[in-house]
């Protein structure tokens, strides 16, 4: 129940949106679940910004300015019922589309002003708020204008994929192997695997008859290009049953991400890049390797892992109809695998950004994966 303090106009009951002013201590009321992502400072202090600051000050400074000066709140709901007499609001699944840094300075103040329990009589509030209200029963659409709501601060596309359900079969697929991985859905998720890295390492692993493209710029796509990565992805969900390229995509990328996930896991903590002096020969751009108190390597770097995981595609196979795997053969050995990678790390100066980079050096190490399934398949062929 939202006070109206006063309605816009009589009629707009009957239009999409109806504009108020209210209390502040009325937005307090409401919450941020439709909106792209909650008040960024609520966890971390340190990722208030200047707006955060400007905010703040007018309410400490000059609170009857509030209203002109802040670009005012846009909320969601799906039924409105209005109550002229008593100037009362009634929403139905009320949810704040933008605003969110607004309100959480709001609250912030607030809580240091009045602590932890707010005035009953709203007429004691020192400055009221603007609100556009927005009934809409359909759910897409709510996604929608929060979407293109949300431009002071500029929305991650993460937020984005997230609220328009692009990732939920990802997710379910990596939760069905590793249920302790949660995902970002949200630029403001806490404790989550970052969404990004996963789509990266699915596309280092994608094969030739999946992505139908060998280029040099498709290898360096996923360094290079972590955002492009999401970006394709969203892409492949929306036109997914109208393109059966796109479709094969996005269904290679849901089942193998789990594998993806460990595949990257296991050649970033193995136990082979010890011995092969990686931590002295670090140079420029950036770390190589990560050491623990006994001096084994206990993390590498993404330019020395990536070009691995990128060889590791001719290795992926469709075990049955649309169930992808990693099936590696018993002449395969991962310390081979990383001395070649050494190799070509120190012909990089090295350098693992430059490793990373170079589309040259992806090609060199599928040779080995990419002779052993040749030889195997001519086994195999011998056979019969």
């Amino acid at each position: 129940m939202v006070p109206v303090l006063p309605l816009a106009s009589r009629d707009s009951v009957h239009r999409p949106f109806t504009a108020v002013n209210l209390s502040a201590f009325e937005i307090l009321k409401l919450g941020t679940k439709a909106n792209l992502r909650g008040y960024l400072a609520e966890y971390d202090p340190k990722k208030r910004n200047r707006v955060h600051d400007a905010i703040r000050s007018t309410i400490e400074e000059i609170p009857q300015r509030f209203i002109t000066r802040n670009s005012g709140f846009v909320i969601g709901a799906t039924q409105i019922e209005v109550d002229d007499n008593k100037k009362l609001l009634r929403l139905k699944e009320p949810s704040i589309l933008n605003g969110a840094q607004s309100q959480g300075e709001i609250k912030r103040w607030v809580v240091d002003t009045y602590g932890d329990e707010l005035p009953d009589d709203d007429e004691e509030a020192p400055f009221f708020v603007r609100a556009e209200i927005i009934v809409d029963p359909d759910a897409n659409e709510v996604v929608e204008t929060a979407i293109a709501r949300n431009t002071a601060t500029p929305v991650k596309s993460i937020s984005q994929a997230g609220a328009r359900g692009h990732l939920e079969e990802l997710e379910a697929s990596i939760k069905k192997r590793r249920p302790d991985i949660n995902i970002r859905k949200k630029e403001t998720d806490e404790d989550v695997y970052d969404t990004r890295k996963i789509l990266q390492y699915t596309r280092l692993l994608m094969p030739f008859s999946v992505s139908k493209n060998d280029s040099a710029a498709e290898k360096l796509r996923a360094y290079k290009n972590p955002e492009q990565c999401l970006t394709n992805f969203s892409e492949w969900y929306e036109t997914k049953k109208s393109d059966l390229v796109a479709r094969a995509k996005y269904e290679f990328t849901v089942q193998i991400a789990p594998y993806a996930i460990e595949e990257y896991e296991y050649w970033e903590h193995h136990d082979g890049w010890n011995g092969h002096n990686v931590w002295a020969d670090t140079k420029k751009g950036g770390r190589a390797c990560r050491r623990d108190k006994a001096r084994k390597i206990v993390w590498v770097s993404p330019g020395l892992v990536f070009p691995i995981l990128g060889a590791m595609s001719d290795f992926v196979e469709e075990k049955s109809p649309g169930h992808w795997g990693i099936s590696k053969p018993r002449l395969f050995k991962p310390r081979d695998m990383i001395a070649q990678a050494v190799e070509q790390f120190r012909n990089k100066d090295s350098d693992p950004m430059q490793m990373g980079r170079d589309a040259g050096v992806y090609d060199a190490l599928r040779i080995y994966p990419r002779t052993l399934v040749a030889v195997m398949r001519d086994m195999k062929e011998s056979k019969k």
